[in-house]
């Protein structure tokens, strides 16, 4: 898993995909519901992927926050994905999900923006 500065780089190629979006590579500190932290590797408007310590089984409904650091501010940005699928990786498991909810952002009244 990755740590230090977020790192935002340009679009992944789309070499055989059958995602309906394009990809970005990030590295994103997130939270799970659980309490479980992990790092984002890639995101698109209909999914994202992850690194954690922890397996997620497909299908299973989890809620997430990506903390998206901006101009000194920490901007939380929660949602809930269906996990599509999850592999080993060097440290624990890459997970990829899907997008049930949009994201939502927190702010100091409670959230706002898209499904609040």
């Amino acid at each position: 898993m990755a740590t230090g500065e977020p790192r935002v780089v340009v679009p992944l190629g789309r070499l055989q995909e059958k995602r309906g979006a394009e990809r970005f590579e990030m590295e994103l500190p997130l939270m799970l519901a659980q309490g479980q932290g992990g790092v984002t590797r890639d995101m698109s408007v209909s999914g994202l992927s992850f690194t954690s310590r922890q397996p997620h089984a497909a299908g299973d409904r989890i809620e997430l926050t990506v903390e998206y650091l901006l101009d000194g501010h920490n901007y939380p940005l929660r949602c809930e994905v269906v996990v599509v699928r999850c592999e080993p990786c060097p440290g624990g498991f890459t997970t990829g999900v899907r997008l049930a909810t949009a994201f939502v952002e927190e702010g100091p009244d409670g959230p706002t923006g898209a499904g609040a």
